[in-house]
């Protein structure tokens, strides 16, 4: 069976999951954001991760899980959990927390590495905070402020995104959009699936929120439709910075959670400053 048939496959299966789990709303989605914020966060830890040495105690313990490790997950399900729960003075605290940690470990280990502090401060920032802001979306609070689930909205408009800049790629690919980052990307394939994004929000539109203007839709494409590709990039970039493939092999077809991912933590932000930015003016 070739990858694009399981890709496909796997993609019938795990989309319908997923929206009823946001349909559904409450914890379940909230489970589903901190569990693949987990997911995420394991394999970017796993793709800067230094050279093994041997376990201590602790970690030997509980099986070889690293402390640093354990720590990032551990603030990574809870600022999720903050953000859908609008706790954000206790996000900036977790924010601190790891900072302080992190300047902690660095200082009193033998070898130094400040550069790591960056990257692990990224992590969160890059991670973390997109799923807790997409569990914020689902939430009854924003869905009774904004009159719409902007959670489905994305990730409809994502996937919509993503799909037809694959097979739009593959059909029709000839000009290559960030070779040096990703060689099988092209122009051709960014184009398609922007405008097939476009389509589908005017759909949404029509079907389900037509008391919203038709230019709030267009500003929400092209908000989704840019910082989904420019997301689906950037973990190209990682990637290719530590040369490996995919970030893991957890998704039949797909790669891993990150892989799969990548374009909502671009997007789940970019979307919500834009509706934070309208609420406000």
């Amino acid at each position: 069976m070739s990858n694009t048939i399981v890709r496909v496959i796997v993609a019938i299966i795990g989309i319908p999951i997923i929206i009823f789990s946001a349909l559904a709303g409450n914890v379940i989605f909230l489970v589903f954001c901190s569990v693949m914020a987990f997911f995420c966060m394991n394999e970017f830890y796993n793709l800067f991760e230094g050279p093994h040495k041997p376990p201590g105690a602790f970690t030997k313990w509980i099986g070889g899980l690293s402390m640093n490790k354990f720590v990032f997950l551990l603030i990574s399900i809870l600022i999720v959990i903050c953000f859908y729960y609008g706790m954000f003075n206790f996000v900036l605290i977790l924010y601190f927390f790891m900072f302080i940690y992190l300047i902690l470990v660095e200082v009193f280990k033998e070898e130094k590495h400040f550069e790591a502090i960056g990257t692990w401060l990224l992590s969160v920032v890059y991670i973390s905070t997109p799923f807790g802001l997409l569990s914020l979306m689902d939430s009854a609070k924003m869905l009774d402020f904004y009159g719409a689930n902007y959670a489905i909205i994305c990730l409809v408009l994502v996937w919509v995104s993503d799909t037809f800049a694959f097979f739009g790629g593959k059909l029709f690919g000839r000009h290559k959009l960030a070779e040096r980052i990703s060689p099988k990307k092209t122009w051709e394939g960014s184009i398609i699936g922007f405008i097939f994004t476009i389509l589908s929000a005017i759909v949404i539109w029509k079907f389900f929120y037509p008391n919203h203007t038709l230019i709030h839709w267009f500003l929400v494409t092209a908000i989704v439709g840019i910082f989904a590709q420019l997301g689906d990039l950037f973990e190209s970039n990682l990637k290719r910075s530590v040369k490996v493939k995919d970030s893991s092999n957890l998704i039949p077809g797909h790669g891993g959670a990150l892989d799969r991912f990548d374009s909502i933590l671009f997007a789940v932000p970019a979307l919500y400053i834009f509706l934070y930015l309208v609420s406000i003016f």
